[in-house]
């Protein structure tokens, strides 16, 4: 699977064939993403692949540790190391091609009363423990 930013200054590759992904309902992720929830997959570094456009990507963290890694050309979302721990998280909507299978609504509380999005599969009232989210997400990967 292949996927890049809006310009295309950032592109990257996954290798394989579906992903687990989550729905993340909280207002950071939604301001982030200015939709009702932020989808996003958690791959493995050796799933993971930069083919262009490293250098092109800014950051902006909170206090708190919250952190929007983005295109500095176009301001996409782009993947970024989740938590220093050798798997990155992807914004999915940048996939080109994928198939992706729901595996957690994290946030459910906080979903905003106009969203229509479907989050009755695996509704987290807020946020997992994120062990239990990861391996979650990465047995939908394989």
């Amino acid at each position: 699977m292949k996927g890049s930013c809006l310009c295309g200054d950032v592109r990257f590759e996954v290798s394989l064939e579906r992903l687990g992904m989550f729905q993340c309902h909280c207002q950071l992720c939604r301001k982030q993403a200015g939709t009702a929830s932020s989808c996003g997959a958690i791959v493995e570094t050796c799933d993971f692949h930069w083919l262009s456009g490293e250098s092109r990507i800014g950051k902006w963290e909170k206090e708190s540790g919250f952190s929007s890694h983005f295109c500095k050309r176009c301001g996409s979302s782009v993947p970024n190391q989740f938590r220093d721990s050798g798997l990155y998280w992807i914004p999915v909507g940048l996939l080109d091609d994928s198939t992706m299978v729901t595996v957690a609504n994290l946030f459910v509380d906080e979903k905003v009363s106009w969203s229509n999005v479907d989050s009755s599969v695996n509704p987290h009232q807020t946020k997992p423990r994120v062990d239990s989210l990861i391996r979650s997400v990465l047995k939908e990967n394989h």
